[in-house]
């Protein structure tokens, strides 16, 4: 019974950790460019990329903080080999559009990729893509 009793209590432990984890998509970041994010364009500016739902989930929400602009996107997890040094967010540059491609938070191997969008994926056909990262700030 007692074993079954701390079994338990670490599998929740390991959850809850887990949980916490997907929690902390939560960063600033300084947009020097109109980029879309999904099916939205957005203007240059100050953004703020969380995670949506009680423990985080596939859906991010990027608000530009000095107009009402932003969008809802949805993402799957992403790994890397390495935990990333910065919170950073990544960006596709085909000719002169930019594309939100993925979003990653400070000491984290696991990140999040945006889902393409139909005008990414023609770009994508004819051109060859850039990457641009910025590096964010965490709250």
């Amino acid at each position: 019974m007692k074993k079954n009793l701390l079994s338990l209590a670490m599998s929740l432990a390991l959850l809850m950790s887990a949980a916490a984890q997907a929690q902390t998509t939560h960063i600033k970041v300084t947009v020097p460019f109109e980029f879309a994010a999904g099916n939205v364009q957005l203007p240059a500016g100050k953004y703020e990329v969380e995670a949506m739902g009680p423990w985080g989930g596939p859906a991010l929400s990027v608000h530009n903080l000095n107009s009402n602009a932003g969008s809802v996107v949805l993402s799957s997890s992403c790994r890397s080999q390495k935990p990333t040094a910065h919170a950073k967010l990544v960006f596709y540059h085909y000719g002169h559009e930019y594309f939100l491609a993925e979003v990653w938070n400070r000491n984290s191997f696991s990140g999040s990729q945006i889902k393409i969008n139909p005008r990414q994926k023609e770009l994508a056909k004819n051109r060859s893509k850039d990457e641009v990262v910025l590096i964010a700030s965490e709250n």
